[in-house]
């Protein structure tokens, strides 16, 4: 297992393993699919904009196949399984998305039962540290609704300043028509 804070490189197209004393981030797979819709809940639909629907077996799958796409072909969004370092078990994700220049949005989601333990806050800073050694990116944002509490604290416990309030006016293509707060973090 790598030391606290390693990276263990896989080849062209594979998920990297990153870890350190208490979550580890690495790909999920088909045994990963029960776990991740029984660990859905409400704030999880709304937070990725499908509520009041709810995933299905067929969808999680169909996520999961689009995300080792995106770490075969290279492309703009990469995701991790985040799990217990001690026991392996999934309690949630995380995802970086690249953009233009050297940019990049980050999000993640943490199931029901392991919400407030620190395992967002510690996936979020071996992503942000992945994005700066490994993407080239210089600028990570996060977009927190402004009554998530939790997840404010989260992105500022890593570091992440608060920048503005992103209206639903600034929403310029369609999707989520709720008002934001966009943080950043920068290398």
């Amino acid at each position: 297992m790598p030391k606290d804070g390693a990276m263990s490189e896989g080849g062209a197209g594979q998920v990297p393993r990153l870890a350190d004393e208490i979550v580890v981030l690495d790909a999920f797979t088909l045994e990963d699919v029960d776990v991740h819709l029984a660990g859905e809940d409400d704030e999880h639909a709304r937070r990725f904009g499908w509520y009041p629907e709810h995933s299905t077996e067929a969808t999680v799958r169909a996520a999961f196949a689009g995300w080792v796409e995106g770490w075969r072909g290279g492309g703009p969004a990469r995701a991790f399984a985040v799990r217990k370092r001690n026991s392996g078990d999934l309690v949630g994700g995380c995802e970086i998305r690249t953009g233009e220049g050297r940019a990049a949005e980050v999000s993640y989601w943490t199931f029901p039962q392991y919400r407030r333990r620190g395992y967002a806050s510690h996936a979020l800073v071996l992503l942000s540290d992945f994005a700066f050694r490994q993407l080239g990116v210089d600028r990570i944002e996060a977009q927190v609704e402004p009554d998530n509490e939790a997840s404010r604290r989260v992105v500022e416990s890593v570091g992440f300043i608060e920048e503005r309030t992103i209206t639903e006016a600034d929403h310029t293509v369609s999707g989520d028509p709720r008002d934001m707060i966009l943080y950043s973090l920068t290398r």
